[in-house]
This record gives C-alpha cells, sequence and structure tokens, in this order.
C-alpha cells in the first residue's frame, strides 16, 4: 500500500471508530505478547483516581490503533498522554463503542522502528458518591503492523477494577473507662472510614448530642463530665465531606458512672 495512503487511512480510525465499533474477542493482558496493561488505583471515594497503562514489549512496528474503553456511569476521563514517539499519531478522546466510551490512539512511522516502553498512560476519576463495585477498563487494539506483517492482531485485553465507598461497617464501641482528664471512648476501628462522630447522652433512649468528629483516631476523651452522673455514649463513622459524606448505622449505646475521688478523676 502507498506509504501517504496507508498513513491517511491508520490516523483516520481514530475518528471512524467513533461511528463503527469493531468486534474483538476478550483476552488476559498477559496472554497478549508484546502489549501488556496495567491498572493502579489510588485515593478512596470521591477522591479515588483510576490509571490504566499500556506497554508494548521491545519490538519492531510501523503503525498501530489502540483504544482505551470505559464505562461513562461509573469513570470520568481526566488525563491521557502517549509515550512512544512516531512520525504521524492522532489521538481521538470522543471515542464511542456501544455505550463505551474511550481515547482511541492511531500512529504511524516512516519507517520500522524498534520500540519498548509506555504507549499511553489514561487517567480517570471515579464518579462522585459511587457505591463500591467493580468495572471493567477495556484495551481495544484494532491492530499493531510491522509493515504488512500483524505483531498484534485485532484483540480486547480486559482489567476489572475496584472503584466507589465501600460499605461502612456498623462501629462497635469496645470500651469506656474513667481517667485522669475525663472519660475515654474507644470503638471499632473501620479502615474504609474518613472519620468518626461521637454523640453523648444522659439516658439511653434520650436525644443525643453530638459532641465531637474524629479523624485518624478511633478513641476519644470526653473532658466535660459532671461527678456522679452517667452518661451514654454512640459512635457513627462516616466517609467523604460537605453534602457528599455518608455516613454508617450508629453503635449500640454504652454508658459510664462518673466518680470523682477527693476532687479529682479515678
Amino acid at each position: 500500500m502507498n506509504k501517504n495512503l496507508k498513513r491517511a487511512v491508520v490516523l483516520g480510525m481514530a475518528a471512524i471508530t467513533l461511528l463503527t465499533g469493531i468486534p474483538a474477542t476478550p483476552v488476559l493482558a498477559a496472554e497478549k505478547t508484546p502489549v501488556h496493561t496495567s491498572v493502579q488505583s489510588t485515593g478512596k471515594g470521591d477522591s479515588q483516581k483510576v490509571t490504566v497503562k499500556v506497554t508494548l514489549d521491545k519490538t519492531t512496528v510501523t503503525d498501530g490503533r489502540v483504544a482505551v474503553e470505559y464505562d461513562p456511569s461509573v469513570l470520568e476521563l481526566k488525563s491521557d498522554s502517549e509515550g512512544i514517539k512516531f512520525a504521524d499519531a492522532d489521538v481521538n478522546k470522543s471515542f464511542e463503542d456501544g455505550a463505551s466510551k474511550g481515547v482511541a490512539y492511531a500512529f504511524v512511522g516512516e519507517a520500522p522502528k524498534t520500540v519498548n516502553g509506555t504507549l499511553m498512560t489514561v487517567q480517570f476519576a471515579v464518579k462522585k458518591g459511587l457505591k463500591s463495585q467493580k468495572t471493567t477498563i477495556g484495551t481495544k487494539v484494532f491492530g499493531i503492523n510491522n509493515e504488512e506483517a500483524a505483531v498484534v492482531e485485532e484483540t480486547l485485553l480486559q482489567d476489572e477494577v475496584e472503584v466507589g465507598r465501600p460499605k461502612l461497617v456498623k462501629p462497635s464501641i469496645n470500651s469506656i473507662s474513667q481517667t485522669l482528664i475525663g472519660a475515654y471512648v474507644h470503638w471499632s476501628k473501620d479502615p474504609n472510614a474518613d472519620g468518626y462522630v461521637v454523640y453523648r447522652s444522659t439516658s439511653k433512649n434520650g436525644k443525643y448530642t453530638k459532641i465531637a468528629t474524629i479523624s485518624g483516631f478511633n478513641g476519644y476523651w470526653d473532658v466535660m463530665v459532671a461527678n456522679n452522673k452517667t452518661y451514654y455514649y454512640k459512635v457513627v463513622s462516616f466517609q467523604g465531606s460537605g453534602n457528599s459524606r455518608v455516613y454508617s448505622e450508629e453503635s449500640a449505646p454504652v454508658s459510664i458512672k462518673i466518680k470523682k475521688f477527693f476532687g479529682f478523676f479515678g
């Protein structure tokens, strides 16, 4: 095929696939050498980011077309970058294939080129307020070639990643003890919680008042207690902040009666 004509056909694929999805057979990423994918998740809850990296083992290529696809109801595209440089390349960030969206990348070299490294990197943000679930990110290879020889034929590599807010566990107050500075409330720790809210009442079934919001700890010293009084405590864990904050169920109430000795806490 004439080089200029081939260049036009390859680069045009990034736009054409917007209208016509090409079917492919799903395979495990590790089984389709020399193309590999990796998915890394950082942060949690509304701050979670998912980064997809498509890499090539050392191989000789002249042209190719690749698209990273995602579920737009779960993920939002934040950025993309292309690593290995070719004479001509085209990126389509509006690629669509059925219900999936994606970033399509088409590239052509002036001559066969031996490459090794990152082909493209795509980063996503997780939709805010999303409940914990698994989502599949597909890397569709329309073809990677060395002149007329196929290096990688049409195929689909799939990676599954856990996204969203894991369900919060109902806290449990482990103990309440009287210390030199007041009552110390200690509760079970939830690794999925961003913090806890402590409530107090002077009766088990009475009105509970918020007395503290805690982050980074699963214990609280209550110094605003009076002698010979019984206090009831509850704890709620939370994720997120502001209007998007979500809460767990309340812990069961636990009580303590304060006793001072010679004007001091025991």
